[in-house]
């Protein structure tokens, strides 16, 4: 008999045995027709409840129709315990569900790989810097000289790609007053076929759109947003939008699934690296990461020492312009600054750095909430399974043996685990996107990815399945151990439930002191920075967001500001480069009567008006 028809059979069940009871009976009425005795012909046969068990486990799945059997006998013991059976559930589907949420964040921050050909041979050339408060830390901004020779010192083992910071900007597809925000990314022609993606619509970027500064303004859109802005309508290619003073043309759409390299953000536009035509010769101006993909027959040590030596000349030509004064060993410092190749295959962005330790801990945190609710769920279960001492004796007494009886003890919470994994699974879907929500800002908001795909359910499959063991094994290890002869008297030792539970107990009150700490950590963290002085008042305070196809004069200023102050209902007006605690910063290295950056750091500068 095939393998599939008896597996078939383990869910036909009383259907299979009439078949076979009509079989055998065949066989008799086969053997009387030929002459044989009714009563002979039957006994031949032997026992038709031994001969239909017999024929039973020949024509099925013997292991899989036990599981089956033992499941149906688990629903109905959670039945007849509802109310502990609700309560472990609940426990058990906030906790997990509380995982499956962090693992939906901490996927899409740090794991995720970008949906690129081969993501694992993708790295960040950075370097050592050291912070305003001496701490060490990472830089990876570079300048496009530099970008120029370090691509050409590694040609043949390595391609070398300028991808900008992604920011928000201005642009509109028809008058002034149209105007939109988007989310915009500077790329090398390039990046796209080093990437592998393929064009949805159109055409992609391509290396002859990023040789001459200026001189190709064109566009490819990120599926996301030809979607969400337009619908998906085809003749998208070809339409036009101005930024700032360019005019750009759209000339496709990414294919689905790419929607840049920052994990935290989405990119709508992108953009050839030679379109920010200011900044292309400038030798100071760091304005975009270096992505490197190393080539498989490369080894990656190689190409970051040579990486290395080139940067190391090309800082020695910029230090040539900074002048004498500048401290010496500041200089030293930046010349010989390692060099690194960090793994690029998730992605890299502002949003990875200042979120991987506070997703951490939180990951952790969840954990811990998981632990707490497995071990009260053991508790109820070892409980459960003391009041059916004497079932799991007699049992034993007619034959069942202790994997059989561990097995029948699990299927019962497996039954618990998995409902709880479905309901899990629901508060996960909504509670990932409600903390996103929680560090997302109207003018940068912040976008995940966080698919229900293979790598969700195979998470939660996973979780279901340690879960089950975390708080299903201890009490089905303590009924399979059950001594027939004690339990049938009712001598069993009641010390020993008693230590099993209050050790479970201990280490559920252990979880919850170490979660209550941290959480009360948390929120008198949050009561500090929300109490924070900020050096001016924010009541009543708008702030209007300026944008300009130009540079204006400041006249020009001062007529808006007259303007705006002449709104009812406005009682002062004021201009500055950006809001204060907005994000944005510049700074400089300043020196003043024998004072440099070596005594303070460079100094941050905000241009503002009068008031």
């Amino acid at each position: 008999m095939s393998l599939l028809r008896r597996l078939v059979n383990v869910f036909r069940g009383e259907r299979l045995d009439r078949e076979i009871d009509e079989e055998l009976q065949s066989h008799i009425e086969e053997a009387i027709e030929n002459g044989r005795d009714p009563d002979e012909a039957r006994r031949a046969f032997g026992s038709q409840l031994q001969t239909r068990e017999a024929s039973h486990d020949i024509q099925i799945l013997s292991w899989l129709d036990s599981l089956r059997a033992d499941l149906i006998f688990g629903w109905r013991q959670i039945q007849k315990a509802r109310t502990a059976s609700v309560a472990a559930i609940l426990s058990l589907a906030l906790a997990i569900g509380a995982c499956s949420a962090a693992f939906r964040l901490i996927d899409a921050l740090l794991l995720r790989p970008l949906p690129v050909a081969d993501a694992g041979s993708l790295y960040i050339l950075s370097y050592q810097v050291k912070d305003r408060d001496g701490t060490t830390g990472t830089g990876e901004s570079f300048d496009y000289p530099s970008f120029r020779a370090l691509r050409e010192s590694v040609r043949g083992s390595a391609e070398l790609m300028a991808i900008s910071y992604g920011g928000r900007h201005d642009i509109t597809f028809g008058s002034d007053q149209e105007m939109e925000k988007a989310h915009r990314q500077l790329v090398s022609g390039w990046t796209m076929t080093t990437f592998g993606l393929k064009p949805a619509l159109g055409r992609l970027l391509t290396a002859d759109d990023d040789v001459t500064p200026g001189a190709h303004p064109y566009a490819v859109i990120s599926y996301d947003y030809w979607m969400r802005r337009f619908g998906g309508d085809e003749g998208v290619v070809g339409r036009s939008f101005r930024m700032g003073n360019d005019l750009y043309e759209i000339v496709g759409v990414t294919e689905k699934g790419f929607t840049g390299t920052e994990p935290g953000s989405m990119t709508d536009l992108f953009i050839p690296t030679m379109m920010n035509t200011k900044a292309i010769e400038q030798a100071n101006w760091s304005w975009f990461r270096t992505w490197v993909k190393v080539r498989s027959e490369a080894e990656t040590e190689q190409v970051r020492l040579k990486l290395m030596a080139t940067l190391l000349a090309s800082r020695r030509e910029q230090v040539k312009s900074w002048g004498p004064g500048f401290p010496r060993d500041r200089m030293d410092e930046y010349l010989n600054a390692p060099v690194f190749l960090e793994s690029a295959a998730a992605g890299v962005s502002g949003m990875q750095k200042n979120y991987r330790r506070a997703i951490t801990i939180l990951g952790i945190l969840v954990a811990l909430v998981l632990l707490i609710a497995c071990a009260n769920v053991a508790n109820l279960m070892t409980a459960q399974s003391t009041s059916r001492a004497r079932e799991m004796a007699l049992r034993v007494s007619i034959g069942a043996g202790r994997t059989r009886l561990v097995q029948l003890v699990l299927m019962e919470s497996v039954i618990i685990a998995l409902i709880a994994s479905v309901a899990g699974c629901f508060f996960a879907w909504w509670a990932a996107p409600f903390v996103v929500s929680l560090i997302s800002t109207p003018d940068n908001p912040a976008r995940f990815v966080m698919p229900a795909d293979w790598r969700f359910f195979g998470f939660v499959v996973v979780l279901a399945v340690a879960v089950t063991f975390l708080f299903g094994l201890a009490p089905a290890l303590r009924a399979s151990s059950v001594q027939p002869v004690a339990a049938l008297k009712g001598g069993i030792d009641p010390h020993a439930r008693r230590r099993l539970m209050n050790g479970m107990i201990a280490a559920q009150v252990a979880f919850c002191f170490l979660v209550h700490f941290v959480a009360g950590l948390f929120v008198s963290t949050f009561d500090r920075l929300s109490k924070e002085p900020t050096g001016f008042s924010a009541e009543r305070l708008l702030v209007l967001d300026v944008a300009t196809k130009a540079a204006q004069q400041p006249a020009a200023w001062d007529q808006v500001i007259d303007r705006v102050r002449q709104v009812t209902g406005v009682e002062s007006v004021a201009l500055c480069d950006w809001a204060p605690l907005s994000g944005s910063s510049s700074s400089s290295p300043v020196w003043a009567n024998g004072i440099g950056p070596e005594d303070g750091g460079d100094p941050y500068f905000l241009g503002v008006s009068p008031q």
